[in-house]
């Protein structure tokens, strides 16, 4: 069965994955590769760019919690759970790819394309190229998107029809970068065999859980730090109260004997 090379192309800080196999979880990496079962969760202000083969890019955006549910390139499957993401996908032929929010599933068919997910609402938009198939849950036919329409599904609702896009007009700017961001990662895409794509994978889980030992350790250091010179200021403190306290004892003092 053949699957997606599936790897971080390249990561802001704050984006975290959460490996499949229930190990502990580690920043991501530039160049790391994933798996299936493997979450990619970015924090406010973050990205994660996730490359399949090299000739197809997920832009995961932040706010987002997006998860490789099926590698196999005959059924693959993302779930976006919250967060928004863009994805340039080259034209599948007989390969399947879909993207399943929590109220609808978009297959794709080679295309330009984004999806946002906002609390029971999911939206869906075709940019310049391509082709979507969105379903819902309540068993109502499929509604075809093709290039600058766009559509939003709520859950519990009947699916409606495709409109005219408006809701993505902003993102189109963004996905025009996207694509000749992923020429860039084509030019420079190697094919890695199976092993060295595990080897790779250990050695940045290994990296990044030291990194962030040491990271944890610094801020342990730091709030330990910070703790001590609030204990010492409140000694000082204290110090300064009872002198004068016993200044203004020896004041009154001096004072009751001149009377």
């Amino acid at each position: 069965m053949e699957r997606w090379d599936a790897r971080l192309a390249s990561v802001s800080d704050g984006v975290t994955v959460i490996p499949a196999d229930g190990s502990p979880e580690v920043s991501g990496e530039e160049g790391m590769p994933l798996e299936q079962g493997d979450r990619v969760v970015v924090d406010a202000g973050g990205y994660a760019e996730v490359v399949l083969d090299g000739d197809n890019l997920i832009t995961v955006r932040e706010n987002s919690d997006f998860k490789i549910e099926e590698t196999s390139k005959g059924s693959s499957s993302f779930f976006l759970k919250i967060g928004s993401l863009l994805a340039k996908i080259h034209k599948l032929g007989e390969l399947r790819l879909s993207v399943r929010t929590p109220t609808a599933v978009a297959a794709v068919r080679g295309t330009e394309f984004g999806v946002e997910v906002e609390g029971e609402n999911s939206h869906f938009g075709v940019f310049d190229e391509g082709k979507v198939e969105v379903t819902g849950q309540q068993g109502a036919p499929p509604e075809l998107l093709i290039s600058n329409q766009e559509l939003s599904v709520k859950k519990g609702v009947a699916l409606g029809h495709a409109v005219q896009i408006n809701r993505f007009r902003a993102r189109r700017a963004l996905m025009r970068s996207h694509g000749r961001r992923l020429a860039a990662i084509k030019a420079k895409w190697k094919a890695l065999p199976p092993e060295q794509r595990l080897e790779m994978r250990k050695k940045a889980m290994e990296r990044m859980r030291a990194h962030r030992v040491k990271m944890q350790e610094k801020r342990a250091a730091l709030k330990n730090k910070i703790e001590e010179k609030r204990k010492q200021n409140a000694e000082r403190g204290q110090q300064r109260r009872q002198e004068n306290l016993k200044k203004m004892n020896e004041r009154r003092q001096r004072i009751r004997r001149n009377r």
